[in-house]
C-alpha cells in the first residue's frame, strides 16, 4: 500500500465511534448557540462574505468539511448553496439526519468525483494540511470550479537561514514560558492521527497560479488561537476564555512584529485562495 493510500485509509476513520456523541454535543447547535468558539469560526469564515454577498445563489463545494459540514452550513445560511464533502462521512451522515445539512458526498480531495466546472467555488477550511499530496487537491478544486477556489489554513513559518536557529530558540522559550509546551521545529511535525502537517506557503501557491496562467491570486492574513473549552463557553466580553483568546491574538500579533511567527493566511483562488484565492476569469 502506498503512503498516500495509507493516509486515505487512516482519515476515512478519523472520527471514532466512541467520540461521535461528544462531537455531536459540541456541534449540534452550531450557528445557534453564541459561544466563544463560534465567534472564532465565524471570524475565519467571514473571508467568504464578499463572495456570498456579491454572487448570491452561487454553488459551492466544501472540501474536507467532515465535522458536520460547518463550512457548508455557513454558506447555506448566507445566500448560496453548498455541498459538503469529506473522506470520513460519519459526522456528515449525522448532520443530514439532524437536518443540519441538506446533503453531502464522500470525496477524496485529491481525486474529486465531479465533472469539470460543476461548482462556482470550492472552499477548504483547515483540512489542506491533512492531505498527503495537497497540490493535487488544489488542481482538483480548480478543475471542478468555474470562478475561484479558497483555503483557510495556518501559514507556514519559515525564517531565513541566518536567523533560523536563534529565532527558534527564542520562540521555543516563549512557548515554554507561556504554555509549558515546546513547539515543534520548522522542519514540520505530525498530528496524532499520523499525518504530516503540510503548512501553506504563499510562494508555492503563487507558482501554481503562474504555472497554469491563473489571472489572479489574493490572500488575507490574520491571527487565530484555539483554547480547549471555548466550544461550551457563552460569548461575552467578560467570559474568561474569550478574554484569554483576545490576549492570545494580541500575543501572536506581537510575535509577528518581531518576526517570531507569521499570521495565518486567508486564501481564495480559481480558482483562488483564507486563505488562498485564485480566479479563472
Amino acid at each position: 500500500m502506498g503512503l498516500e493510500q495509507n493516509s486515505y485509509k487512516i482519515h476515512e476513520n478519523s472520527y471514532k465511534d466512541t467520540e461521535i456523541e461528544k462531537e455531536l454535543l459540541m456541534y449540534r447547535n452550531w450557528f445557534e448557540k453564541n459561544t466563544t468558539d463560534l465567534w472564532r469560526h465565524k471570524r475565519m469564515l467571514s473571508i467568504l462574505d464578499p463572495f456570498l454577498i456579491n454572487d448570491k445563489n452561487s454553488y459551492w463545494l466544501t472540501v474536507g468539511d467532515g465535522r458536520f459540514g460547518t463550512s457548508a452550513s455557513y454558506i447555506n445560511k448566507n445566500n448560496s448553496k453548498a455541498l459538503a464533502t469529506d473522506i470520513d462521512i460519519k459526522l456528515l451522515e449525522i448532520a443530514k439526519k439532524e437536518k443540519m445539512l441538506p446533503d453531502f458526498a464522500f470525496a477524496n480531495a485529491e481525486k474529486l468525483p465531479f465533472e469539470e466546472n460543476i461548482f462556482d467555488y470550492a472552499y477548504c477550511k483547515q483540512s489542506y494540511h491533512h492531505f498527503p499530496r495537497p497540490a493535487l487537491a488544489v488542481y482538483e478544486m480548480l478543475r471542478v470550479s468555474k470562478k475561484a477556489i479558497m483555503f483557510t489554513e495556518p501559514n507556514d513559518f519559515i525564517p531565513t537561514p541566518f536567523t533560523r536557529r536563534l529565532l527558534q530558540k527564542i520562540k521555543h522559550s516563549i512557548k515554554k514560558i507561556t504554555s509549558g509546551k515546546i513547539e515543534h521545529s520548522d522542519t514540520g511535525h505530525y498530528e496524532p492521527i499520523g499525518n504530516y502537517v503540510y503548512g501553506i506557503n504563499l510562494r508555492n501557491f503563487e507558482k501554481i497560479a503562474l504555472g497554469i496562467g491563473l489571472p489572479c491570486l489574493a490572500y488575507k492574513r490574520f491571527h487565530d488561537v484555539f483554547i480547549p473549552g471555548m466550544e461550551n463557553e457563552s460569548l461575552s466580553d467578560t467570559a474568561p476564555l474569550f478574554k484569554k483568546l483576545k490576549q492570545g491574538l494580541l500575543i501572536d500579533k506581537l510575535k509577528t512584529w518581531v518576526h517570531l511567527s507569521n499570521t495565518n493566511d486567508n486564501f481564495q483562488t480559481k480558482p483562488y485562495r483564507e486563505y488562498f484565492s485564485a480566479t479563472k476569469k
